[in-house]
């Protein structure tokens, strides 16, 4: 069957079409996803919604009504933005019908991350299956497409080595952290935010050896928490300040609009420092450290960019993998799909 365009569509707005700026950019919260979601919902044209919003990808599924497809959608989420639909499509990967299946399975696997082969992902697009599913916004074609894909994507994970390891983005970080001091033991290490990559950051710390860590939070029970878990010492993020010049590697992952580590606090952590060096690792997005803090002496900062090209260093011995992975997405997206078209095709000639 052919490829012509769908109603149902995916629009990207990921790493391998926008820097991290812009994708910083056009990063949403909570509130303004629900919002977003009740927006559709009353426009009328869209019949079903999936937005899929992690640390560093945003992605909008929709399945729309006759007459309307992802031109419509686009000019939605641009207003939601508050800019133009041509600046926005500068920024952005639009797929639809089968193609918009391949990329979901290849999402769903890692495929796509960048960090690829990573973990989870398949945990975060079941998550916002899960909330399209539980507000509504889900329908025929969103549950076929999304339960399905989840069966490629696990038969991906399971039959290649693309995801060996159980590569995440908190491994890769204290890896490069690792790097820098070698024996993890010799340096202090502290951990900002206990989500779900905070707590994967202090488990990959205390692997790899280091002894003297902190775990930061907003909650004192949640540090507390954490730390009788792993290990390491509970601090509230909101006296980082007092406790910084403490530590040398700080790896951030807090789930916040703006930075939680400025300028202005490095700058009065390096002069209590007195020459020791201090690395800086933001996996946060919107970025959860300042950038103007790398301008001071033996302060050093790495972003998810930075990370990612680290990471695509050790992708070599798996390329065989993902070319293997790929090809299983595109056979089982065009199953998927074609099973999708035979019952519209059905459903319209029982009308």
């Amino acid at each position: 069957m052919s490829r012509q365009h769908d109603s149902f569509s995916v629009i990207s707005i990921n790493h391998e079409v926008a820097p991290l700026e812009v994708r910083e950019r056009y990063s949403m919260d909570d509130a303004k996803v629900a919002t977003l979601y009740t927006t559709l919902k009353n426009k009328g044209k869209v019949e079903e919604s999936l937005v899929l919003n992690t640390c560093n990808r945003f992605e909008l599924y929709t399945q729309c009504e006759d007459g309307a497809d992802a031109e419509f959608v686009l000019h939605t989420l641009a207003n939601a933005y508050g800019v133009s639909p041509d600046e926005l499509a500068g920024h952005l990967h639009l797929r639809s019908g089968r193609d918009a299946v391949q990329h979901l399975i290849e999402v769903a696997a890692g495929l796509r991350s960048q960090i690829t082969g990573e973990a989870e992902i398949f945990g975060q697009v079941k998550a916002a299956y899960a909330l399209s599913q539980e507000h509504g916004y889900a329908g025929k074609t969103i549950n076929r497409v999304f339960q399905k894909g989840f069966q490629a994507a696990k038969l991906i994970r399971n039959s290649t080595t693309v995801g060996q390891g159980q590569i995440n983005i908190a491994n890769v970080a204290v890896d490069l952290a690792g790097k820098i001091f070698g024996e993890l033991r010799s340096a202090a290490a502290l951990s900002l935010g206990t989500g779900e990559i905070g707590e994967k950051t202090v488990k990959a710390l205390r692997s790899r050896g280091a002894e003297t860590f902190g775990i930061a939070s907003r909650s004192q029970d949640r540090a507390e928490e954490v730390a009788r878990e792993w290990g390491g010492t509970p601090r509230l993020l909101q006296d980082l300040e007092s406790y910084l010049p403490e530590y040398d590697i700080v790896i951030a992952s807090v789930g916040a609009e703006e930075a939680v580590l400025t300028r202005k606090i490095v700058k009065q952590c390096s002069s209590r420092r007195k020459g020791r060096p201090l690395f800086l690792i933001d996996l946060g997005l919107p970025r959860n450290i300042e950038q103007g803090c790398e301008d001071f002496d033996n302060v050093f900062l790495y972003n998810l960019d930075d990370l990612a090209s680290i990471a695509d260093e050790n992708l070599a011995q798996r390329k065989e993998a993902v070319v293997d992975a790929t090809a299983i997405a595109e056979q089982k997206s065009e199953f998927i799909w074609n099973a999708i078209l035979k019952r519209r095709e059905y459903e319209r000639n029982q009308a």
